[in-house]
């Protein structure tokens, strides 16, 4: 009878806790890069310095790692990079015209750019090697 008892009290004890489930949306590494951006860029070829306005934004595929550079070279172009760790590459790839390629890191809510731009209309072969800051609009 006393194991009876405590059967029947243990099942009452368990059966009247709650369980909860917290559904949390996996961390996306992409996320901090995210967002309107004004772009300082300097012309290594060129001795110039640009002001432009940047947009970033990600892939809709959640388990995606690219991203996607909007206005990139101030020539309304859109060019894709990927997260990898903590650094963006952006392989070789053409867009409206350019050739780019280059990498970049996420710094103190700053994104550092390295690249080069190549105009694959032009036939002279001149690559523009830049360095670009992206701090947040």
């Amino acid at each position: 009878m006393k194991k009876l008892l405590l059967l029947i009290s243990g099942i009452v004890l368990l059966s009247s806790c709650d369980v909860i489930v917290i559904d949390e949306a996996p961390f996306d590494p992409r996320d901090i890069y995210l967002g309107r951006y004004e772009a300082e860029e300097y012309s290594q070829t060129f001795d110039l310095l640009t002001r432009y306005r940047m947009r970033i934004i990600k892939d809709g595929y959640p388990y995606s790692n690219v991203i996607y550079l909007r206005n990139f070279y101030a020539v309304d172009i859109e060019v894709f990079g990927e997260i990898i760790g903590e650094r963006i590459n952006i392989p070789r790839q053409e867009s409206g015209g350019y050739i780019v390629q280059g990498s970049g890191r996420y710094e103190y809510g700053d994104v550092h750019l390295s690249y080069s731009v190549e105009d694959a209309l032009s036939d002279s072969g001149v690559a523009d090697f830049c360095s670009t800051v992206l701090f947040r609009d």
